[in-house]
C-alpha cells in the first residue's frame, strides 16, 4: 500500500512539474532540458524552488490524498497497488507528452542532411573589414518581443510598452516579418538565453545530444564553429560581456571565453571588484539600474584603448515569470510585468542616449534585440491575443549600411549573425554564415526558402555534420 502511494505521489509530482515547466520556463523543445543537464545551474534564481513547491509538489500531494481516500473502502484497498501502477503510468505518459519527450525520442532515429545542404562554414568566407574598424555595442534585452509595442506599431498591447526602443526601430533599422515593427521567429534550439545568444552570434541552434559531455572550463564549447567573437578577436578587437547574474549559469561563461576570449563582468566580478557589497543579492544577482551604471564605466574604459571594441551585455529585470520591479518602475499599467517592461526599456533608451553623446559613437554600431521570446506564459496568455504572431525585437542603430529590404522578411535568430557583421560595414563574399543570411541583402533566408515547420523539424533530426564538425574538434 505504501509503495502504491509513493508511485502515485511521484508520478503526480512529475506530471504537475511538466505542466509547470511549460509555463515557468517556456519550454520550447525537450532539447532545452537536455542542454541544461549539460551545463552548470549555479547562479540560478532560487525563487523558482518555492514556486515549484507551491504549484507542483503541493498539488501532487492533494491529488494523491484524493486518490488514496477510498482506501477506507476494503474492496478498493485490495486492488490499490494495481490501480496505483496504472494511474502512475498514465500520469508519466501525460508528463512525457507535455515536455515533448516522445517527439525527441522519434527524432533520435531520424536523419537529416539539412545542415550538410545549408550550413556555410564561416572560416571559408572572405570577410573584409573597413579600414577603420567600427565598434559594436550589442544589447540583449531579456525576453524583448515586438508583442509589447502598441497595436498601432504592429505589436499587441494597447500601449507602447517598449518606448523608446520602438522609436529606434521605426527611425533606424528594424527587420520585420510584416510592414510594421516586427522581428525574428524562434525555431528549436534558440528559445532560451544561451540558445538565443549562440544562434545570434554563431548561426546555429543548441541541440546537443544526450551523449554530449557536460560543458565546463575544460570542455570546448562547440569547437567547430567560428563565431562573431572569434572573428572580432582575430581582427584585434577588445571584447567584454556584461551580465547581472553569474555568467556560469547556462554555460554562457564557457561560450564567451571559448569564442572570443571576452572579459566577463558578472555577479562574481561585481563582488570581486567591490562594485556591490559581498552580501548584496537582488533577483538573479544585481538589478539593471546597476548594470547600466557599470556598462557606462566599462564602455568608457574600452573606448580609451587603442583598439576597436565589442561590448555585449544582457539585461535581466524583465526575466520571467514576474520580473524585477525597481524603484524607478511606475504603476502605469494593470500588469506587474508590463510596468517592468516599460521601465526597463526606458533605462535601455537612456543608455543608448548616453552612447550617442560619446565621442566614440560616430564609429559605433548599436544592436538592440531580445535574446528570445518571453517565457512568462501566464502573463502572455492573460494579456495578449493568442493568435498574435510573436517575434523577437531588433533594431540596428548607426549602421553605415542601408538595407535593401527591411520589411516582409521571414527570418530567425541565425540571420542576426551575418547581419550584425554587415551592420559594422564588413563585406562578405557570400551573404550567408552558418545557417544565417545577411538581412541587409535581398538573399532569401532559409526560413523564406523552406518555411517554418519544415526548417524546425529538420533542425531537430540527427545530423553527422552537426555532431562531428560543430560539437567536436
Amino acid at each position: 500500500m505504501v509503495i502504491g502511494i509513493l508511485i502515485i505521489l511521484i508520478s503526480a509530482t512529475l506530471y504537475t512539474s511538466a505542466k509547470w515547466a511549460l509555463s515557468y520556463f517556456g519550454l520550447s523543445c525537450f532539447e532545452q532540458i537536455i542542454f541544461h543537464l549539460k551545463v552548470p545551474l549555479e547562479g540560478t534564481n532560487t525563487d523558482f524552488i518555492f514556486d515549484w513547491i507551491k504549484k507542483c509538489f503541493v498539488k501532487a500531494c492533494i491529488f494523491t490524498a484524493i486518490l488514496c481516500a477510498p482506501l477506507l473502502i476494503e474492496t478498493y484497498a485490495e486492488n490499490f497497488t494495481i490501480i496505483a501502477i496504472v494511474a502512475g503510468i498514465i500520469l508519466l505518459i501525460l508528463a512525457a507528452h507535455e515536455v515533448g519527450l516522445f517527439m525527441f525520442v522519434i527524432n533520435l532515429f531520424r536523419k537529416s542532411n539539412f545542415y550538410e545542404d545549408n550550413y556555410v562554414d564561416t572560416k571559408s568566407v572572405e570577410l573584409t573589414f573597413p579600414e577603420k574598424k567600427r565598434n559594436l555595442i550589442y544589447i540583449y534585452v531579456e525576453s524583448l518581443e515586438t508583442t509589447y509595442t502598441s497595436k498601432e506599431n504592429g505589436g499587441n498591447h494597447k500601449h507602447d510598452l517598449i518606448y523608446p526602443l520602438s522609436t529606434y526601430g521605426l527611425e533606424h533599422i528594424n527587420f520585420s516579418h510584416n510592414q510594421q515593427l516586427g522581428g525574428a521567429k524562434v525555431v528549436s534550439g534558440t528559445g532560451w538565453t544561451t540558445g538565443g545568444i549562440v544562434a545570434q552570434s554563431a548561426g546555429i541552434p543548441l541541440l546537443v545530444p544526450i551523449s554530449q559531455k557536460r560543458f565546463s572550463n575544460k570542455t570546448d564549447f562547440f569547437p567547430g564553429i567560428y563565431a562573431l567573437g572569434d572573428i572580432l578577436e582575430d581582427q584585434g578587437y577588445n571584447q567584454e560581456y556584461l551580465i547581472g547574474s553569474d555568467a556560469i549559469f547556462g554555460g554562457r561563461e564557457f561560450y564567451f571565453k571559448k569564442h572570443g576570449n571576452y572579459k566577463i563582468f558578472d555577479l562574481k566580478s561585481a563582488y570581486k571588484d567591490s562594485k556591490i557589497p559581498a552580501d548584496y543579492k537582488e533577483f538573479w544577482g544585481y538589478e539593471d539600474e546597476k548594470l547600466f551604471a557599470f556598462a557606462k564605466e566599462e564602455v568608457t574604459a574600452l573606448a580609451k584603448e587603442d583598439k576597436p571594441f565589442n561590448f555585449t551585455m544582457l539585461t535581466v529585470d524583465t526575466h520571467h515569470p514576474y520580473g524585477y520591479k525597481c524603484h524607478k518602475c511606475e504603476d502605469q499599467y494593470d500588469e506587474r510585468l508590463s510596468n517592468i517592461i516599460a521601465c526597463n526599456c526606458k533605462q535601455v533608451g537612456e543608455f543608448v542616449e548616453w552612447i550617442q553623446q560619446q565621442p566614440f559613437y560616430e564609429n559605433t554600431t548599436i544592436v538592440i534585440t531580445g535574446d528570445h521570446l518571453s517565457m512568462a506564459a501566464e502573463y502572455i496568455n492573460d494579456t495578449y491575443d493568442k493568435n498574435y504572431e510573436r517575434t523577437i525585437f531588433n533594431s540596428f542603430i548607426n549602421s553605415p549600411v542601408e538595407a535593401q529590404k527591411m520589411k516582409d522578411r521571414q527570418f530567425t535568430s541565425f540571420d542576426m549573425f551575418p547581419t550584425t557583421l554587415a551592420s559594422m560595414g564588413v563585406r562578405m563574399d557570400t551573404n550567408q554564415l552558418g545557417l544565417g543570411v545577411n538581412l541587409f541583402s535581398e538573399q532569401e533566408t532559409l526560413l523564406e526558402k523552406y518555411g517554418f515547420d519544415y526548417m524546425d523539424q529538420q533542425l531537430r533530426k540527427q545530423s553527422k555534420l552537426y555532431k562531428q564538425k560543430l560539437l567536436k574538434k
